[in-house]
């Protein structure tokens, strides 16, 4: 896949929930950047594994509005809408936050990324 086809899949096809996809496609040294409402935070690859898995526990549906998907090089933008499902609330599907996000591949897997996310 193509830098441009890995971020449409984490986004599109859920694969920011999919550990063995995750997996697959993150640098063994990746970090990601991202600065949110609650300050700077810095993920490594585990962390963003972890974090998969606790998204797939706690949201029956999680899904990304894709809003802007641009690759240049090595690089890839995102701009995005996540919605949400909670497992207690599984009827109402929320807007939960508008993120932008660039990510850096290395030999075809993501290396670096910034982040930045605002709740809805």
């Amino acid at each position: 896949m193509t830098p441009k086809e890995i971020v449409n899949e984490l986004y599109a096809n859920d694969g920011l929930r999919n550990r063995d996809f995750l997996n697959e496609v993150l640098h063994d040294n990746m970090l990601l950047e991202w600065h949110s409402s609650e300050g700077l935070l810095v993920k490594d690859k585990n962390s963003l594994l972890d974090l998969a898995t606790e998204l797939k526990d706690n949201f029956s549906i999680f899904n990304s509005e894709i809003l802007h998907l641009i690759s240049e090089n090595n690089t890839v933008s995102i701009t995005y809408n996540h919605f949400g499902s909670s497992i207690e609330n599984q009827r109402d599907l929320i807007l939960m936050g508008r993120f932008i996000t660039i990510w850096e591949f290395e030999n075809d897997k993501i290396i670096k990324g910034y982040q930045i996310s605002r709740p809805a």
